[in-house]
């Protein structure tokens, strides 16, 4: 099986103050400790895995949590990802300022992905007060890296994205390989976009099936080989839209170290399968045994829920062995 975390992701609460439109997480009242994470950390950090991430709900909500594990992997001696944040979660200026510096006294050095499109709904201005404090906390001009959600509402984020270059008095730049950024004086902020994954609140948005050829299969080398921690323990081997459901779970920090996550990854017939002959070839044996799809999908993370929650889980168990 090819399943070797590279990386944990911490989810230290499912708290964020905007609601989005097409959030597939969700929420409950479970905070992780950050005493709990930080001796997960150390067993990950003993078992060669050597990066760590953040992410949420809003992950500036648990600021004591990201501190005190940023430590712990500062520490460790491992090395930081990313942040994902929605850039606006601050109550003022003051209360920007401290999180921030106190994060970077922590020993935090990694990036800051903010989610920036039409479906977060974020104040355009507070968003670039986020950006400006940011490159001067950590005094970097790349920290921060736009993630934009594609496939819906296109145009509105290009139009968002518009606005917000003219608050940082910034140009839109297209790079080779159709990569763009924004840049300027002390500014360059990449931008990358991901696909919408049409699931829960984002079902009634569009169909995930309108692809002309299907997902390219990487073996999850994309969202998956991670220990995504939430915030309740519970431990999913990758950070994808479909990392809620159970079939995915692998156990939980409370009870279980890194040598039981992948004794249990292994013992899972649908992550085993994943990760030994992929979804492509899941895919097909599913439409040998007579599933019919309504369509080809490129979201490979929106074609693993979509199996995991509409295939009858007697024809899916077969293919899966």
């Amino acid at each position: 099986m090819n399943f070797l975390p590279e990386e944990v992701i911490f989810s230290p609460t499912t708290s964020c103050n905007l609601r989005c439109p097409h959030c597939a997480v969700t929420e409950n009242k479970r905070n992780l400790s950050h005493r709990l994470a930080a001796e997960f950390l150390a067993d990950c950090a003993n078992h060669g895995i050597k990066k760590v991430g953040f992410t949420g709900g809003e992950p500036f909500l648990a600021i004591d949590f990201l501190r005190a594990v940023t430590r712990r992997a500062v520490h460790q001696d491992m090395r930081f990802s990313r942040i994902m944040t929605n850039g606006v979660w601050y109550r003022d200026k003051n209360h920007l300022k401290r999180s921030l510096a106190g994060l970077r006294r922590a020993g935090y050095d990694g990036d800051i992905g903010l989610s920036f499109d039409a479906f977060h709904r974020q104040d355009v201005k507070k968003t670039g007060f986020f950006i400006k404090e940011a490159i001067a906390a950590w005094n970097r001009p790349d920290i921060i890296s736009l993630i934009t959600v594609r496939d819906a509402k296109d145009n509105e984020t290009k139009n968002k994205l518009v606005q917000l270059s003219r608050v940082l008095n910034l140009r839109i730049k297209k790079l080779s390989g159709n990569r763009t950024v924004l840049a300027g004086a002390g500014c360059f902020i990449k931008i990358a976009a991901i696909g919408l994954s049409f699931i829960n609140k984002a079902a009634d948005l569009g169909a995930g099936w309108n692809n002309r050829r299907w997902f390219a299969d990487d073996f999850c080398r994309g969202p998956g080989n991670v220990f995504f921690v939430s915030s309740n323990g519970d431990v999913s081997p990758c950070c994808g839209y479909a990392n809620e459901l159970a079939a995915l779970k692998i156990g939980n920090i409370a009870v279980d170290g890194v040598k039981d996550l992948l004794r249990n990854a292994r013992r899972n017939r649908f992550v085993r399968a994943v990760f030994s002959f992929g979804l492509g070839t899941i895919r097909k044996r599913l439409e040998i045994a007579g599933v019919v799809f309504p369509g080809k999908a490129g979201n490979h993370c929106f074609f693993c829920y979509y199996i995991l929650t509409k295939v009858p889980p007697d024809i899916l168990k077969k293919c899966l062995d």
